[in-house]
């Protein structure tokens, strides 16, 4: 049975207050608080793209009202910065040779546009609404068509952006704080990875082309809290394609809470649940009793690799092999706290866990592109 983290709500503001000792009661150091916040993506960096030589942030608020950010970029030579979107952004994607953005066209808007970066400037592909209750989670790639994941539908345009076919969910998303999506190269399949913190989140699969939400789990028992992957448990903090497996996507869970972190990475294919890595942690404040270090997401890399992330260290995956990188000290550059120091990645500050996970600062792993073939 796993250790169960459920507190009652009265407990969260002590959580907070008891922050820095849940830093302190692992044995490493977290990465240090900032000085001041940058005026457009805050600390709150939620995602970061490399692309034209150029370092992509987008920023987020976590809110009900807005859950949208801003968007800057600098160059990775000159460190020249420039704001694209004060606000209103929701997801960016690199795809191919082209960057995306979805954003939204006005504060509590329904309206959202589909935009692209060319010759210096984005250029808007389609504009479409969205009824209430159905919010945008994340911009899609169908083979060079632009498709919008929402929580009721999935929208694909065609006949030069002018057209949109619908496809309806046939079943609920459930509903995350923080939300990771992959698509599987080989189907029209997408993995939706929820995290509610403490209050778990879980996996589900979306059939693209029929609309089919299946619910991912694998509880070993009927004890509570039981398997490795239990959507009243475990927060999924990352998902990514297999690089070993087509079939498959690699599943990360973290939470650290009230002195107790616990965390694994995963193998999915289908509905088959496999545990791929767990790393002992001891915890000082709770008389040395072993527990697993939370993971807060994984990046993909070059070669068939791929890296996961925790609060205190990073961790390349080689097939069978894994190394261990401590964390990087960072250096501000354009207002963003951040290092190149480790290979074919950078690594940015940003406080984007701590809205789930008494985490503290956590690294934000952006890949960088290798070289063309």
């Amino acid at each position: 049975m796993k250790l169960s983290v459920r507190v009652p709500a009265l407990l969260t503001a002590c959580a907070l207050c008891c922050l820095s000792l849940v830093a302190s009661a692992f044995c490493a150091t977290p990465i240090a608080p900032p000085t001041k916040s940058d005026p457009i993506l805050g600390e709150r960096i939620a995602k970061g793209v490399a692309f034209d030589g150029r370092l992509w942030l987008e920023g987020t608020m976590i809110s009900r009202d807005d859950p949208t950010g801003g968007l800057v970029s600098f160059g990775m030579t000159d460190a020249f910065r420039q704001k694209h979107f004060a606000r209103g952004v929701l997801d960016v994607q690199n795809f191919g040779d082209e960057l995306w953005v979805l954003r939204s066209v006005a504060l509590k808007s329904r309206a959202l546009v589909i935009s692209v970066w060319r010759k210096g400037a984005f250029e808007d592909l389609a504009q479409f609404d969205l009824p209430i209750g159905d919010d945008p989670i994340v911009l899609l790639n169908g083979e060079g068509i632009p498709r919008v994941l929402s929580r009721r539908a999935v929208r694909t345009f065609s006949g030069n952006n002018r057209n949109v076919v619908v496809v309806d969910f046939k079943g609920e998303l459930r509903r995350g704080v923080q939300t990771s999506v992959a698509t599987l190269p080989s189907s029209d399949v997408a993995f939706i990875g929820f995290n509610l913190g403490e209050w778990g989140g879980g996996l589900q699969r979306v059939d693209l082309r029929t609309g089919i939400v299946t619910n991912i789990e694998r509880r070993d028992s009927k004890q509570l809290c039981s398997g490795p992957l239990n959507s009243d448990c475990d927060p999924v903090t990352g998902v990514i394609p297999d690089p070993q497996n087509e079939d498959c996507v690699l599943v990360s869970v973290g939470l650290v809470h009230l002195f107790t972190s616990e965390g694994r990475l995963l193998r999915v294919c289908g509905e088959i649940v496999t545990l791929l890595s767990e790393k002992p942690v001891t915890s000082k404040a709770d008389g040395g009793r072993q527990q697993t270090e939370a993971f807060y997401g994984l990046v993909p890399a070059p070669g068939g690799m791929f890296w996961a992330l925790t609060w205190r260290a990073l961790y390349r995956f080689n097939g069978g092999e894994t190394k261990e990188y401590e964390l990087p000290k960072l250096r501000e550059v354009s207002g963003v706290h951040l290092s190149y120091d480790l290979p074919g990645v950078v690594i940015v500050r940003t406080d984007v866990n701590w809205a789930v996970s008494t985490s503290g600062y956590t690294p934000l792993v952006i890949p960088l592109p290798g070289p063309k073939p």
